[in-house]
């Protein structure tokens, strides 16, 4: 289902009386909006020209180096950000099939691992693994009561997706009803969902969970009450919003929770299984494997 076609049933969770923000007297397109991660200069959408739109706000650090295979760290800073364009796409696995091999060199790696890493830039042009970032839009405020807001959680079976695929465009659904909407990137595939035994799991929800934390902590200042933040996602979006109902029961920050065709009832995979996986992978990029050297080591 489309983002403008989930608009009505987001908005029934979202009647709850409004909370107050302080009053601010003038509000402008696109003016710069300040963040914990730093001031935010946006700009007039593209159709929607009384829709002021944020585009690749970081709510992390980049997950590399240390933070590769662990959970997310929060990004706070003070230098300005450009919201004039979208952030990096995480790294996508191709599963549709079909790749070429990347111009890579590497003594361990196998064929078969250059065509695995051919496929993890499969759909995106710009992908990167530094792609935790989220994207607002919201109207000029006018008086004190903070627009209803609803947080985007794409779908594609936690391995392909991202907030910049133009179906996610937030501009109508923020130019139409009176809320922000945001959207943002979570890891994919063995970057969100690595299963290696002894190591961090699900790193991917925990993505989820913190930029939630960023809008619930931020959102103020685009006009938005954190005490009206409803959660609404497709296929794998809505599996992982059942999954965040259950991991974050107390304290879901979310007032209302939508789920559009995914449940967790659709079927996880076991430790064994994606330990199994975990190891598929190392032996096939010439790594190891789960006798010559340890999962952690290999993370």
């Amino acid at each position: 289902m489309r983002l403008r076609e989930a608009l009505l049933t987001g908005i029934l969770c979202l009647s709850s009386p409004a909370s107050s923000t302080p009053a601010k007297h003038s509000w402008t397109i696109g003016q710069t909006v300040y963040t914990q991660g730093g001031p935010v200069s946006g700009h007039a959408a593209s159709s929607a020209k009384n829709v002021s739109t944020y585009l690749g706000i970081p709510y992390a650090k980049p997950p590399i180096g240390n933070l590769r295979f662990a959970p997310p760290e929060g990004y706070y800073n003070h230098t300005p950000i450009d919201g004039s364009k979208f952030g990096h796409s995480c790294p996508q696995a191709n599963v549709f099939g079909g790749s070429t091999p990347p111009n890579t060199k590497g003594k361990n790696l196998t064929a078969a691992g250059l065509t695995a890493l051919a496929d993890l830039n499969y759909g995106y042009a710009d992908s990167s693994e530094d792609c935790l970032t989220l994207n607002v839009w919201t109207k000029p405020q006018f008086g004190e009561k903070g627009k209803a807001v609803l947080i985007w959680v794409y779908g594609g079976g936690y391995t392909i997706g991202s907030s910049s695929d133009p179906i996610y465009d937030g501009q109508y659904i923020a130019d139409q009803e009176d809320v922000v909407l945001v959207t943002f990137n979570y890891r994919l595939n063995i970057f969100g969902f690595p299963g290696a035994p002894g190591y961090h799991k699900n790193l991917g929800i925990l993505d989820q969970r913190l930029a939630i934390e960023w809008v619930r902590d931020n959102i103020r200042a685009f006009g938005g009450d954190p005490k009206r933040i409803s959660l609404f996602g497709q296929s794998a979006g809505g599996g992982s919003i059942d999954m965040y109902s259950f991991a974050y029961a107390d304290d879901p920050i979310a007032a209302g929770l939508v789920l559009e065709s995914g449940t967790t009832a659709i079927g996880t995979f076991t430790a064994e299984t994606t330990a199994e996986s975990w190891y598929t992978v190392t032996s096939t990029l010439g790594c190891g494997d789960n006798i010559t050297v340890p999962a952690t080591q290999m993370a």
